[in-house]
């Protein structure tokens, strides 16, 4: 789909953030945040084309790190990682440089991570937030039955602060055969896996556009890594707060998503059944007109 601006925008802590927008610019304004290692254009024409239709002003960009935005790998060091926090604060300034005072949040895994933190920090720019497969704390012991994990997760700080980690998953072949073969293990158990859509998503970031990173996914998990748990925080988010996950995520288990809306009693939670860590079309149909609702009445 064709933006209607795009372009870099210069930060004032030197990060260059590579923006589209979509719609009519005076409209209430919608800020797509996407996760992990994945780049804006994961926020397809089939998700953003009904919030046009219904009269909502859509930014998408590539979190640093990732996409046309800057890529960080000569400054990065391990034990001085950003954080989340400052992914937010990417945001923010992003928010300035387009003139936005106050927009909707949509943070989909990692980006809705950075959508908590940006509800928390800084609340009076934020006028609400939808969390989809997300989690207020990826490694909380409390949600696994598994001693090793439970021996593990309270270390990971001091383990990828002091030591580079070498596994596989976190250091992905940049291929499109890899990605492919990622979505399908992510897509769930009851929605069709499109493997032409997403071929063609997965070709125009690796091969048209500025690449795939190849340290993006190690990097910021080490930002989800940095910044630790939201969940005292979490009962601070006094804004409209919606929160969708699918009951077969392999990546966030749906215990993460029950966990996030029991710390916020005013928050309205969406489980569809069978999806996984993926967005598939079909899917919309379980949501969307919730999230329509959400966004409309704040």
């Amino acid at each position: 789909m064709e933006p209607t601006r795009f372009g870099i925008a210069t930060l004032p802590n030197k990060i260059d953030l590579y923006f589209e927008t979509f719609g009519n610019e005076g409209n209430p304004p919608v800020l797509l945040i996407m996760g992990l290692d994945t780049q804006s254009l994961a926020f397809t024409e089939e998700f953003i084309q009904p919030l046009l239709d219904n009269n909502f002003y859509c930014i998408r960009f590539d979190n640093r790190d990732i996409g046309k935005s800057t890529w960080l790998n000569d400054t990065w060091h391990r034990k001085s990682p950003y954080t989340l926090e400052d992914m937010a604060q990417d945001s923010i300034f992003l928010l300035d440089y387009l003139n936005l005072q106050k927009v909707h949040l949509i943070g989909v895994s990692m980006g809705g991570m950075i959508a908590q933190r940006l509800a928390i920090s800084y609340s009076e720019r934020i006028s609400s937030i939808c969390s989809i497969m997300s989690s207020a704390f990826m490694y909380d012991v409390s949600l696994t039955k598994k001693w090793q994990e439970k021996l593990i997760f309270p270390l990971l700080p001091f383990l990828f602060r002091h030591f580079h980690i070498k596994h596989p998953i976190l250091h992905p072949q940049i291929t499109v055969k890899f990605y492919m073969k990622m979505y399908r293990y992510l897509n769930g158990t009851t929605f069709r896996y499109n493997e032409e859509e997403l071929r063609k998503i997965v070709t125009e970031g690796i091969d048209h556009r500025k690449g795939q990173n190849p340290r993006a996914r190690y990097q910021q998990f080490c930002a989800i890594i940095a910044s630790g748990s939201r969940i005292k925080d979490i009962p601070l988010i006094n804004i409209p707060f919606l929160i969708i996950h699918g009951s077969a995520d392999p990546i966030v288990p749906v215990k993460h998503a029950y966990k996030l809306a029991s710390l916020n009693k005013s928050s309205e939670l969406i489980i569809v059944r069978g999806m996984g860590h993926t967005l598939p079309k079909e899917a919309f149909v379980h949501f969307y007109p919730q999230l329509l609702d959400h966004l409309s009445i704040s």
